[in-house]
């Protein structure tokens, strides 16, 4: 079966705890009156702060000083109500910055929000940032990492660690002394959870309802299949990248953890997504996986060969078998996915030798729906890697 899982954004208040913490001892929290040499690097986590709200159409948030970029997800939290336009807790995204204020929109190239009420209480906006900084240059004061006007101080290097395994990118991973546990309060009905960079032993996957346990379910992650005696002693060990349940019980208050464990060294997860997933048919057996490979290979006039390693980048072509039934819902996931990561799964069987080829977190590069049959439409995917 083919399945489709549009993410669920995690938040600071999804993410209940995690045994990574952030910062690390070589992450510093930035500090707008700390002077940063070239090469220190610095985190920008969780910035928050009261602020004013107007009653107007858009709506203007006051924060001062606040030095957060277009995009940058943002909720707000309040002691009394907030605008009517608002609701606490939903997650909201920074337009039209300026100093000292910004508009909020649904998505981060959205319409700016009105509202219709002036609200009541102490309002507080919290935003989610997560992003490690490198100072390009020495000296470096009052710079805030995060504005467009600040490049030619800081460097954008990735997520931090914490926050590596939410970002939705497979090449950036939550690396952590054994077991790493994650717990997560989404608030939301969701059936599918998929871990994928894996460099790990198993995974466990558990969901408490009120503190009852109504789920779990523990992958092996070896794919050594000894067959006789001589691959008892000699075949290597190997160890499957992904996991993908798309059974999880949807409670709206479910809470699920995830634990992931090695017996030697470190564990690594490049991504985990949930949220509720949508069948799309079933995969064709001519599905294909390839990949990009950026590496470079260059040859002098002798024909010696200069090697440059460089990404892979996974792609996977596959057709689906679509009911007709499910044609609507197969062209809401085109809109939705947009331009926009999700975990495309092509075989629900973990154990198939084909599991991990045909699954991918990334993009759509072509979504064709064929209504060549009289009950059936054939769905052609080119999905491509993040």
């Amino acid at each position: 079966m083919a399945r489709v899982i549009p993410p669920l954004s995690i938040t600071n208040d999804m993410l209940t705890s995690s045994t990574c913490a952030e910062p690390h001892a070589t992450e510093l929290a930035y500090n707008a009156g700390t002077t940063y040499a070239l090469g220190d690097r610095v985190i920008l986590g969780s910035p928050s702060s009261t602020v004013t709200i107007t009653n107007a159409s858009p709506a203007v948030v006051s924060w001062a000083t606040h030095g957060q970029a277009d995009g940058t997800p943002v909720v707000f939290t309040t002691t009394g109500a907030l605008p009517t336009g608002l609701t606490a807790g939903r997650v909201y995204y920074i337009v039209q910055s300026a100093a000292g204020t910004f508009k909020v929109a649904e998505t981060p190239d959205g319409t700016p929000i009105n509202t219709s009420s002036a609200g009541s209480g102490t309002h507080t906006a919290t935003t989610f940032v997560h992003r490690v900084y490198e100072s390009l240059q020495a000296s470096n004061t009052g710079h805030y990492p995060a504005l467009a006007a600040s490049s030619t101080w800081w460097a954008d290097v990735g997520p931090t660690n914490r926050w590596a395994m939410f970002d939705l990118e497979r090449n950036t991973g939550t690396t952590q002394a054994s077991p790493l546990t994650v717990v997560l309060t989404p608030g939301v009905r969701v059936d599918s959870l998929a871990l994928v960079g894996l460099v790990a032993d198993s995974v466990t996957i558990s969901i408490t309802v009120s503190v009852v346990e109504v789920y779990t379910a523990t992958v092996n992650l070896s794919t050594r299949v000894v067959l006789n005696a001589y691959d008892y002693c000699f075949l290597p060990f190997s160890y499957a990248a992904a996991v993908a349940k798309f059974d999880l019980p949807p409670y709206t208050n479910g809470v699920i953890t995830v634990t992931i464990t090695r017996a030697s060294g470190a564990v690594t997860c490049g991504g985990l997504v949930t949220g509720l997933n949508t069948y799309l048919g079933t995969t064709i057996h001519s599905a294909e996986a390839d990949a990009l490979n950026f590496s470079r290979v260059t040859r002098d006039e002798y024909g010696n060969s200069e090697l440059v390693p460089r990404r892979t980048v996974p792609k996977v072509n596959m057709a689906i078998v679509c009911e007709k039934a499910n044609v609507n819902k197969a062209r809401a996931i085109q809109a939705l996915g947009n331009a926009t990561p999700m975990l495309w799964s092509g075989i629900d069987d973990q154990d198939s030798g084909y599991f991990e080829a045909v699954l991918i977190l990334g993009i759509y590069k072509a979504f064709r729906i064929s209504m060549d049959r009289p009950e059936t439409a054939t769905i052609s995917l080119e999905l491509e890697d993040v």
